[in-house]
């Protein structure tokens, strides 16, 4: 459980098995997922206030045993893991076109993070989730559960949400959706739970259509959520708390060389930041401030014998 000591934070999703092309038809195997991303950001940035924990569920294949110590060496608490017999880690594979854009493949039908809380009632989830000060989700934990469980999920939120505050980031993916319609409501009733919600532009686009960061900002408020960052891209980010409107600008004379993981990153400083009581300025700061270190490595983790060098710089 998390230290006392500590304002603890536990994020919930799914790590997979990443290949990546390496040249000559190699590829190269890490670890990624996004709010696992988020975790060893948070970790690593803030790791000496912060008590990171993760829940996903893992299997009982070799990948499983190694993501268990990755997150024991990223600091990253292992003790709520599920463990899911004959269940295996989940897997995607980068490839680039002739243009150099990116795609992504994907098998996850055996992942165990889609059975972390089969089974669960959601008394028993929030009994797990009122251990922590903040809870940090996504649209792609809840679109890999299946309905029982994203219910049950939803559920224990509302009743912990008076104890511990909810962060959220939509992070849409069309692709582990059955139905449009059915991702509109889940993220609706997110907005009614969560205390912070980081949207990018481009998901709001693609669910709903509409384009204006202020406008966005001011649905999402609208629908319940106190404090609202609308990311887009490179630029500036839009923030609405209560009637407070507030534009921050991203870091300028960055050149990136790879954008994976800028959301993920961005949302480790900014979750990170407001727990530990910096102000919404400070906190926009750091957001940029970490996703423009990340999009100037490959792969949406910074290796951390790079991330040390430039702890240190």
């Amino acid at each position: 459980m998390p230290h006392a000591n500590k304002t603890s934070i536990a994020c919930i999703g799914e790590c997979m098995l990443e290949l990546a092309p390496a040249g000559n038809g190699l590829f190269w195997q890490s670890f990624a997922g996004d709010t696992f991303n988020t975790a060893v950001h948070l970790a690593r940035q803030f790791g000496q206030d912060l008590d990171v924990s993760y829940i996903t569920g893992v299997g009982d294949d070799p990948f499983s045993q190694k993501i268990t110590a990755i997150f024991e060496k990223e600091n990253i608490r292992t003790d709520a893991l599920q463990y899911i017999e004959g269940r295996s880690l989940g897997l995607y594979m980068i490839e680039n076109d002739a243009s150099g854009e990116r795609f992504f493949q994907y098998w996850r039908n055996a992942s165990a993070a889609r059975l972390m809380f089969d089974g669960w009632t959601s008394g028993e989830i929030a009994k797990l989730l009122v251990n922590y000060d903040c809870i940090y989700l996504s649209g792609i934990s809840l679109a890999i559960l299946d309905t029982k469980q994203r219910q049950s999920l939803i559920e224990a939120l509302l009743d912990v949400k008076q104890d511990c505050l909810i962060a959220y980031d939509p992070n849409y993916r069309a692709c582990l959706w059955s139905d449009i319609d059915i991702s509109r409501q889940i993220n609706k009733q997110l907005a009614q739970l969560a205390d912070i919600a980081l949207i990018s532009k481009e998901d709001h686009i693609a669910l709903w259509g509409v384009s204006s960061s202020s406008s966005i900002a001011a649905t999402w408020s609208s629908w319940g959520t106190s404090e609202v960052i609308v990311k887009d891209g490179g630029k500036e980010c839009l923030i609405l708390r209560d009637t407070d409107e507030l534009s921050v600008s991203a870091r300028s004379n960055i050149v990136p060389i790879d954008t994976t993981g800028a959301g993920d990153a961005f949302a480790a400083g900014y979750v990170g930041s407001r727990l530990l009581k910096d102000t919404i300025l400070e906190a926009a700061n750091k957001a940029h401030s970490i996703a423009a270190d990340v999009i100037q490595h490959q792969g949406a983790i910074i290796a951390l014998a790079n991330f040390k060098e430039k702890s240190e710089a």
